[in-house]
């Protein structure tokens, strides 16, 4: 699913973007981001998982709360001085490139922040936002009516997008793999035939039918035939899908439900209020009791909530998809 850009209004809902950014490949984004300027997303809405220690997973961080607290130390570079480096970046200057990289490297941490997602490393969110502000580098040409801060928050936020689609690439592989060779499965009922019956015409006209290519379909039969999709005794379940239609709705259901736009947000926007001024991303550091008179919270309150979001940070959790009813 493609978004229309130049007909939406100037505020993207969050789900939208992530959207459009998850299935537009490095080209079509970059031709995509100038009709960006402009519009804000809308990353205060998103649903958030339901945080339950029981439920944090085992991958741990400990790198996060140190990584953290060394950028609290770090000064970020204003819009001005941006605008300044990367004209100087493009006449070859390579510690200016240096500078401005450094600099926004709290707008990285930020920014992951909302595009978090259940079940995923917020380390390596960061890690792969940080490709945005080289691609924004590269990128970017001094004759563009867009500022050069926005053009690299938008670009930022598509690497931290396509962080997550690898995560969900990897677990959505086999479970789409299992479907397609249901298919394969449904086929040979109907037509009553064996494995040892299909020869090399009979192995075209599967694929044929099934829309599959000859590479797709013999990767399928060989990973098939150390039973990593389809046990032995598992095969009767083919028989539950009357067919090959029923499985590409199940298919179309898969595609649908485990993409980066479906997966529940990691924190709420309060929870990012809270970590963002503990840590500075948008300014100076703020403690316990400066955040509380900001937020109107009793300061052990805001101690307890930080400890809280520690371990959110640390542990990637549990993968939650959002439900659609």
């Amino acid at each position: 699913m493609k978004i229309d850009i130049k007909n939406i209004e100037d505020t993207i809902d969050m789900r939208s973007f992530e959207l459009m950014a998850e299935t537009s490949s490095t080209d079509e984004f970059k031709s995509l981001i100038l009709n960006l300027e402009g519009k804000k997303i809308d990353e205060i809405g998103g649903r958030v998982e339901k945080f339950d220690i029981k439920n944090i997973g085992s991958f741990y961080e400990n790198t996060v709360e140190n990584y953290l607290r060394e950028l609290s130390s770090i000064k970020s570079i204003k819009k001005e001085k941006m605008s300044e480096l990367i004209k100087d970046i493009k006449d070859g200057d390579v510690s200016s490139r240096e500078i401005l990289m450094e600099g926004s490297l709290k707008l990285v941490a930020k920014i992951a922040l909302y595009y978090s997602k259940a079940g995923t490393s917020y380390v390596e969110v960061v890690q792969d936002g940080l490709m945005g502000i080289v691609k924004a580098i590269d990128n970017y040409d001094l004759d563009y009516s867009m500022d050069f801060s926005e053009y690299m928050e938008f670009w930022i936020k598509y690497e931290v997008i396509q962080s997550n689609k690898l995560v969900i690439e990897e677990l959505k592989s086999p479970v789409i793999a299992y479907f397609k060779n249901m298919k394969v499965e449904v086929y040979k009922s109907e037509n009553k035939i064996t494995d040892l019956e299909i020869d090399e015409s009979e192995a075209a006209k599967i694929k044929r039918v099934l829309n599959m290519g000859m590479e797709e379909f013999e990767n399928l039969q060989k990973i098939n035939d150390y039973g990593f999709l389809i046990k032995e005794e598992d095969r009767e379940e083919a028989k539950v899908y009357k067919s090959i239609a029923e499985v590409d709705m199940e298919l179309v259901k898969v595609e649908k439900l485990m993409s980066v736009s479906n997966l529940a947000n990691k924190f709420t926007s309060a929870e990012i209020k809270i970590l963002d001024l503990y840590y500075g991303l948008s300014g100076k550091r703020k403690y316990f009791e400066e955040i509380g008179e900001i937020l109107d919270m009793d300061p052990s309150k805001v101690k307890a909530e930080i400890e809280k979001l520690m371990i959110k940070l640390k542990c990637n959790g549990k993968k939650a998809w959002i439900d659609e009813n």
